[in-house]
């Protein structure tokens, strides 16, 4: 069966109810459980449009893979968006149902966390004022280029 977007419009009222089903995360006892259950459930809602039938398995799938090709059309058009220059761009906008998607999962599924430091970032910057301070400071009897 194929996803319409009568599907993912189902889907979307659904999600919006029930925010794990972006997520994947379901707290408090038996959390895999519940999350099994409405998945479920969401999958009887999308089958009894009528257009076919798809399992749980196949149905999480697919909206994994929508989730993804949504995620990285949003970066591709942020990317043209930073590009300086001027000029039209190529990119295709996100669609309506995309945009309701792309809300429900954050900004941060493109954007990052700005709050969380990124590894090996301090290392390099302390790497990178030795170095500076080397150079500064002459070494006795060597010549500066033999330290490169």
């Amino acid at each position: 069966m194929r996803v319409t977007a009568e599907h993912w419009k189902r889907f979307l009222e659904i999600a919006e109810e029930n925010p794990e089903l972006i997520t994947n995360q379901f707290c408090g006892s038996n959390g895999k459980a519940k999350l099994n259950a409405l998945w479920q459930s969401v999958v009887n809602s999308l089958n009894s449009l009528g257009y076919g039938e798809k399992s749980v398995t196949e149905c999480r799938k697919a909206v994994t893979d929508w989730k993804s090709k949504t995620k990285t059309k949003a970066s591709k058009i942020k990317l043209e968006q930073s590009k300086t220059g001027g000029g039209s761009t190529n990119i295709v906008p996100l669609n309506k149902i995309e945009e309701q998607l792309f809300n429900l999962m954050g900004k941060t599924a493109v954007d990052g966390d700005g709050e969380v430091a990124e590894l090996g970032l301090e290392s390099q910057v302390i790497f990178t004022n030795i170095l500076v301070l080397g150079f500064r400071s002459k070494p006795k009897n060597r010549n500066v280029r033999s330290m490169m």
